[in-house]
């Protein structure tokens, strides 16, 4: 296909789409693509348009994007494109973090994505996933970059494990101070003495470390800022109250025990599933298949 087919294709998903959002009332309509700002010059529309930033992607007036974790790989042709890029996760995505950081309300979101000679036009309807509110709810407590960076990380490590088995392990969020005066260390911390930017979790930069250090016994500590504080750390809480679904181990029921007495957020990889679980106020708030994931 020619460069100017591959326009001319975008020309028609971008009035498709504009003709369907007016049609079933959309509330907005966001864009994901590198040709972001000029895709959104083109619509005619009222309808408020929210474009969408890929991780490392620059192009959009800061301040004018959202930006999302998805990353599209480079220098891979047209089949490995389509077979890696989803547009439903991508989708998912912008639309968890429009309606996190008050660009939606609820009701039903139109997508355009155009990536390469990849058009597609995606419907949301917010109402009808429960989800994204629960995500919402977490930033409250959590800053919504560091929660979606952890969780992600989780994800990728209940899916990959480490040298063909699998790995458990659990990430405290937040009210670091507090968690670490109800805690100790169970072997030396692998952590101390590094550099805020080596440290930093919400830099995929650095998952490999984690992943590493996601085998030894302990938990990770996590500061506001991102920052790994510990690992190998060991929680000194009293679990009376929390209710667990039967079947999960010590390393559940103590990380939803501090949440209960915390105002923290916990994210726990099962060694046995690798099913991530996600808690609150000493109660599970969701649990993702990292198989089947797409957030």
């Amino acid at each position: 296909m020619t460069l100017q087919e591959i326009i001319s294709l975008r020309d028609e998903i971008i009035r498709a789409g504009e003709a369907l959002a007016e049609r079933i009332g959309a509330n907005a309509i966001i864009v994901i693509s590198p040709e972001g700002t000029e895709i959104r010059r083109r619509l005619r529309t009222r309808i408020p348009v929210i474009l969408a930033r890929l991780a490392g992607e620059s192009g959009a007036e800061e301040g004018s994007a959202i930006d999302i974790f998805s990353r599209v790989p480079v220098d891979v042709d047209r089949e490995s494109l389509f077979l890696k890029v989803s547009r439903i996760e991508l989708m998912s995505e912008a639309v968890e973090a429009a309606y996190i950081k008050g660009r939606l309300n609820e009701g039903i979101v139109l997508g355009i994505v155009s990536i390469g000679d990849i058009n597609s036009l995606v419907v949301f309807d917010i109402t009808d996933i429960p989800f994204i509110r629960k995500m919402a709810d977490l930033a409250t407590t959590v800053d919504y970059v560091l929660l979606k960076a952890v969780i992600n990380l989780a994800i990728e490590i209940g899916r990959e494990g480490r040298e063909g088995k699998h790995v458990g392990t659990a990430f405290i969020l937040g009210d670091t101070e507090r968690v670490l005066r109800m805690s100790h260390q169970i072997i030396l911390n692998p952590f101390e003495g590094h550099s805020p930017a080596d440290r930093d979790i919400r830099d995929d930069d650095n998952w490999e470390t984690v992943k590493e250090f996601a085998q030894l016994d302990g938990m990770f500590i996590v500061a506001d800022t991102g920052q790994i504080v510990a690992a190998g750390r060991y929680l000194d809480v009293n679990a009376k109250g929390v209710m667990l679904v039967p079947g999960l181990g010590g390393r559940h029921l103590a990380a939803a025990a501090i949440t209960q007495c915390t105002r923290s957020v916990a994210i726990t990889v099962s060694e046995s599933s690798g099913m991530v679980t996600v808690y609150k106020d000493g109660k599970e708030v969701f649990q993702l298949n990292p198989r089947i994931a797409i957030i």
